[in-house]
């Protein structure tokens, strides 16, 4: 039967050791590639990093978000594939995540290294095992402007649509009125903070309010969408007629290199007088009064309560965290302290705590503490000993002296006058009542040995 168990024993391990030889980790690395090596001054440079592993992934890779110097880098977020990659007489599985990035300097940018977390099982293995890995660094040349073009307006774009929008005709206007026009640019391959803001042309005839722009975004194939829209409004403060001059819009085409440019049409207005010039004037105050109310606010919002660094909200969340903290630690306590409670109330019960204050009984010496601490203890000995009498736990010391200890006690605890007597011996009662239990575990063993080899012989 042993033999056999140990034949057994030996296959398993052999073969779980040829196993082991069999599983060696993956081999996984992963590129930073761009689509080109040198790009103008805010034109787009698309970045795809590349995972490979020679088995598989039981994770997504998931991508470190780095900054690079003097640019403006956006992940794409649908341009994530999963594809398979012969190399050599090799197919890796790959994954690969696209970025872009909008540079703002010009010279030589350096992209840094991206850290991806993923997980795959090694090879001969199945089960996934975490794998930190690193792209190696890039460079990239960021070429300026061709000579002779306004850098102060510089924008790059593949595409460039510019058009306007009224809030009411701009017939039957008289002095007073406020009309509102709205300007739209929208760039193909360009961040709509990208978008230089157009130029308002001052006019005669009354006042210009400038409105925060609105800027929204939307991801094209390889690059993003910008779309910029200004809000301006004019208070109409003369009658006569007169001109809003044309505007005019110029960026870069990525596709022929060159240098174009929208225009809005000028615009004629035909301003009718209007007696009431304190309505006017009213207007006017309430306009800017809607600014000033504006510009209150944004004030508020840039110069909102801060302390060390964290604005009001933070801090809420911080206390939040920190009395939740609290509150978890004192349940905890109560807990704890429950806990330490019964586990002191079932210790001062047992027969290990009732033995050590008899040792301090006997040390004492008073005869009648002593006797009453004798019968705390063996009440709760005898269950687990399975002893009935204490003399007969006296009958296993060794040294037999216990016995006659015992009914020296016993005289004195049946007379009365005798019980305030000095325990001269108590000491060595104790031990040996601690070398009969000893002694009576030793036999309980013994017996148990013997009883348990009589029903397996």
């Amino acid at each position: 039967m042993k033999r056999r168990r140990y034949i057994l024993c030996m296959i398993l391990l052999i073969s779980s050791m040829s196993l082991l030889a069999n599983v060696k980790p993956a081999r996984i690395w992963a590129t930073a590639t761009f689509n080109k090596s040198e790009v103008l001054v805010g034109e787009p440079l698309v970045v795809t990093v590349t995972v490979y592993t020679s088995t598989w992934f039981t994770q997504p890779p998931v991508f470190s978000e780095i900054q690079v110097k003097g640019a403006l880098m956006v992940r794409l977020e649908s341009r994530t594939g999963a594809k398979s990659v012969t190399i050599g007489r090799q197919q890796y599985p790959a994954i690969t995540q696209q970025f872009v990035v909008y540079p703002s300097i010009i010279g030589t940018n350096t992209l840094p290294s991206f850290e991806v977390k993923t997980e795959c099982p090694p090879e001969g293995g199945y089960k996934g095992i975490e794998r930190i890995i690193h792209t190696k660094e890039r460079s990239f040349e960021v070429k300026g402007p061709p000579a002779g073009t306004d850098t102060a307006n510089w924008m790059t774009a593949y595409d460039l649509r510019l058009t306007e929008s009224w809030d009411k005709p701009l017939d039957n206007l008289k002095a007073g009125d406020i009309i509102e026009r709205r300007i739209r640019i929208e760039a193909s391959g360009t961040l709509s903070a990208a978008i230089a803001p157009p130029h308002i042309a001052e006019v005669e005839f009354g006042s210009i309010y400038n409105q925060p722009p609105q800027l929204t975004n939307k991801q094209a194939r390889g690059s993003f969408n910008g779309t910029r829209t200004d809000i301006i409004r004019y208070l109409l403060e003369k009658d006569g007629q007169f001109e809003i001059p044309e505007l005019t819009v110029s960026y870069f085409s990525m596709k022929d290199q060159t240098l174009h440019s929208e225009s809005l049409a000028a615009i004629s207005l035909d301003i009718a007088p209007n007696p009431d010039l304190e309505f006017i004037l009213s207007q006017q105050e309430l306009l800017q009064q809607e600014l000033a109310k504006e510009n209150e606010v944004d004030e508020q919002v840039a110069e909102a309560w801060s302390y060390l660094g964290l604005n009001a909200w933070q801090w809420t969340l911080i206390v939040a965290a920190g009395l939740a903290l609290i509150y978890l630690l004192v349940r905890w306590l109560r807990r704890l302290q429950i806990k330490l409670d019964k586990r002191k109330k079932v210790y001062q019960d047992s027969e290990k705590y009732h033995f050590k204050l008899l040792e301090e009984a006997a040390k004492k010496g008073e005869a009648r503490a002593f006797i009453r601490q004798l019968g705390f203890w063996f009440d709760r000995y005898r269950t687990a000993a399975k002893v009935e009498y204490l003399r007969a736990l006296a009958q296993a010391d060794p040294k037999d002296k216990l016995t006659e200890q015992l009914d020296s006690l016993a005289d004195k605890s049946y007379r009365e006058d005798r019980l305030d007597d000095q325990l001269n011996n108590g000491s060595d009662m104790v031990e040996g009542i601690r070398r009969s239990k000893q002694n009576h575990a030793k036999r309980k063993k013994e017996s148990d040995e013997r009883y348990w080899k009589n029903l397996n012989p």
